[in-house]
C-alpha cells in the first residue's frame, strides 16, 4: 500500500512538472495555459481526501475552501522563496509563471467544488 502511494504521488509530481514545463516552453509562441487545468493538477498532491497507508492525513495541505487572494498569496510567496526551504518542490512548479497567471491558477482553485463532480 505504501509504494501504491508513493507511486501515486509521483505521477501526481510528474503530471504537473510536465504542464508546467510545457507551458514555459511555449511561452514566447502561442501559451497553452489553462489555469482550470493546473488547478486540477494541483489536486494530484493536495487532495482533500490524501491518506497514508495507515489512514493518516498526509502533510500535503488541503488547498480547497480557501478564498483565490489567500491561494494567490502563497503561490507568489512559494515563487519568491518567501517561505522556509521544507516547501519541497513548489517554488519550482509557480516559478515559470506570472503575475496574472498566478492569479488565475488561485481564483480556478478556489472555484474548485468537488461534491458537484460526483
Amino acid at each position: 500500500m505504501k509504494n501504491s502511494i508513493l507511486k501515486l504521488i509521483a505521477f501526481g509530481l510528474m503530471s504537473m512538472v510536465s504542464i508546467v514545463q510545457a507551458h514555459s516552453e511555449t511561452k514566447s509562441d502561442e501559451s497553452i495555459f489553462d489555469a482550470t487545468a493546473l488547478a486540477h493538477a494541483c489536486l494530484n498532491c493536495h487532495s482533500p481526501t490524501a491518506t497514508t497507508h495507515n489512514g493518516e492525513r498526509l502533510t500535503i495541505p488541503n488547498i480547497l475552501n480557501h478564498d483565490s487572494e489567500a491561494t494567490y498569496q502563497l503561490l507568489v510567496a512559494y515563487q519568491q522563496d518567501e517561505l522556509p526551504p521544507n516547501t519541497t518542490i513548489m517554488n519550482r512548479l509557480v516559478a515559470a509563471f506570472n503575475d496574472e497567471e498566478l492569479k488565475a491558477i488561485a481564483e480556478a482553485v478556489s472555484t474548485i467544488d468537488l461534491e458537484k463532480k460526483q
